[in-house]
């Protein structure tokens, strides 16, 4: 028998969010932590919850081309995720099993809670002949996208005992998961579900979801406010005046408002509940942000179509990274949301050790070193980034790279070799910066194009794609004891499929993953760049 929690996974509104201390009052449901932009875990529900009874709300961001990040969001969650969860057990057994056998055990189950209802044919083609209604349909692929902008999203664990994790831990690992991840916007905590808004505030109260922010809670001076966010089909009210007033359904990819009007009767429907807060309201910038959610296809426990929440957590603001913002400028540098994806991927964790073979401006050591800096866990021991990058100083400039980690406050890299990964002395001397150790992980986006020809390694083998060199060059060094990845570490690279072509024809040749050890994890995922390239993330976990 497996061990269940439900989340919910959002992706349509864009709302900032700031959460805040729970109360004491709340038993061992209670949890506070320290975590970053000073937000905590608030409290979930009354005493004797099951922790498969926790449900979350995740607020995807959104994409601005079609196809470049959706279908990175799970996997990139999820992964992260295993990451919090290995530590926070800090590599011990789980009830004798072991730590990568208990985290290849957790299942990830996603369904969509919308059904788009919209309009059939788009409104700009829309035309009348002879009683019929024609037009451009609207394309399958925006109709899936918002359809699987909210989802449900179950969390199964390799174990039926309920004294493993409580609700506070779930938080936890749920909060740190968010913190981290460049494709979630903000979480949040469901209180409460219900088909009337009276009814949600009852079972808030009955939870003591906000005893802390009512006279004599630890966050009593705390300002609120509540917001309603409405989803679904075009719904018709009359207005004061006898009009009809028509709320047309948000379309994907939109910030989605809903009127005050609207917002207000819920509140006031709520007021025993609201009336107890202390504390001010503040529109702007409260302390503590309440969400009302309705138009829901389902509730994840019954049939209700509407939800209280409360906010929890932010994503990491990737945009800080963003290329026009940094002051080591390249030709090609890579995106924020791939940087993070590929740290989360290969599960990162504070103190682990991380190489990127072809670095370039360091984009995905600013983000390992931004997951390993905000993070509030403390850490056993002191990991570190080292870079190689083949480039000289006159195309990547060193110093500038060191003057963007100092800029934002992270720990620069242990090092920023300047040579090439296919040489046995340029691999050597990054692991003696690391104490003669191998790498807990490598992280990389290898050049595709014209800096394919840039390299040279002992072996003729220059005309193969960088990562097959690397592979093999790996290979050489384990063949004499000097593995460049430790064993059970992981490899996350980028791997560039064109039109034609299948990610099986661009992978590194069987071979070199034998040489090095190295097997492919799961499937990959595709990242459309263009008409004519892709790019595929693909993971290897290195074996004895």
């Amino acid at each position: 028998m497996r061990r269940t929690i439900h989340l919910l996974l959002l992706c349509v509104t864009a709302v900032g969010t700031l959460a805040f201390s729970p109360s004491n009052k709340v038993g061992h449901q209670r949890c506070a932590l320290k975590a970053s932009s000073a937000q905590t875990v608030p409290a979930t529900h009354h005493d004797g919850v099951k922790c498969n009874d926790v449900q979350w709300i995740i607020q995807w961001r959104g994409e601005g081309a079609e196809g470049y990040s959706s279908t990175l969001r799970q996997w990139e969650f999820n992964c992260a995720f295993k990451a919090e969860v290995a530590e926070y057990w800090n590599d011990s057994t789980i009830h004798d099993m072991p730590m990568n056998g208990y985290l290849d055990g957790i299942q990830f189950d996603f369904r969509d809670a919308l059904t788009y209802q919209g309009p059939i044919y788009h409104p700009d083609t829309v035309q009348n002949q002879e009683e019929e209604i024609i037009g451009e349909p609207i394309p399958a692929s925006q109709v899936a996208a918002y359809e699987s902008g909210m989802q449900y999203l179950t969390v199964n664990f390799p174990s039926s005992s309920d004294d493993v994790y409580t609700a506070d831990v779930l938080n936890q690992i749920l909060q740190y998961t968010i913190q981290r991840c460049s494709l979630v916007r903000n979480g949040f905590l469901l209180v409460a579900s219900g088909n009337s808004y009276e009814e949600l505030a009852v079972k808030a109260m009955d939870y003591g979801s906000f005893n802390d922010v009512m006279e004599g809670g630890s966050n009593q001076d705390a300002t609120w406010s509540i917001r309603l966010r409405r989803y679904g089909p075009e719904d018709e009210s009359v207005n004061q005046d006898g009009k009809k007033r028509v709320t047309k359904q948000a379309r994907y990819g939109k910030n989605v408002r809903s009127p005050l009007t609207d917002e207000r009767n819920a509140i006031f429907a709520m007021k025993d509940m609201v009336e107890l807060f202390h504390g001010r309201v503040n529109l702007s910038k409260p302390d503590c942000k309440i969400y009302l959610f309705d138009g829901l296809k389902s509730a994840i426990v019954d049939d209700s179509t509407k939800c209280l929440a409360r906010a929890i957590g932010k994503g990491p603001k990737v945009s800080i990274y963003a290329p026009k913002t940094r002051i080591c400028v390249t030709t090609t540098p890579l995106c924020p949301i791939a940087a993070f994806t590929l740290c989360n991927v290969a599960q990162l964790r504070p103190h682990f050790t991380v190489l990127d073979p072809f670095a370039g401006s360091c984009a995905s050591l600013l983000a390992a070193a931004h997951i390993a800096t905000n993070s509030a866990r403390p850490t056993k021991s002191q990991g570190g980034t080292v870079s190689i990058e083949v480039a000289h100083n006159g195309l990547i400039n060193r110093d500038d790279i060191l003057r963007d980690f100092e800029s934002r406050a992270l720990v620069p890299p242990l090092d920023i070799i300047h040579g090439d990964c296919m040489l046995y002395e340029t691999r050597e001397r990054a692991r003696q910066v690391i104490g003669q150790n191998s790498f807990d992980c490598i992280i990389t986006d290898p050049p595709y194009g014209i800096r394919e020809a840039m390299t040279s390694g002992e072996d003729d083998d220059s005309s193969l794609p960088p990562l097959t060199q690397l592979f093999y060059a790996m290979g050489r060094d384990r063949a004499i004891g000097e593995p460049l990845l430790k064993v059970g570490g992981r490899l996350v690279a980028f791997i560039p499929v064109r039109k034609g072509e299948t990610l099986e024809e661009c992978l590194p040749e069987l071979q070199a993953r034998e040489d090095a050890g190295l097997v492919i994890e799961g499937e990959g995922r595709e990242q459309v760049l263009n008409d004519i390239l892709s790019r595929w993330l693909v993971s290897f976990v290195c074996v004895s």
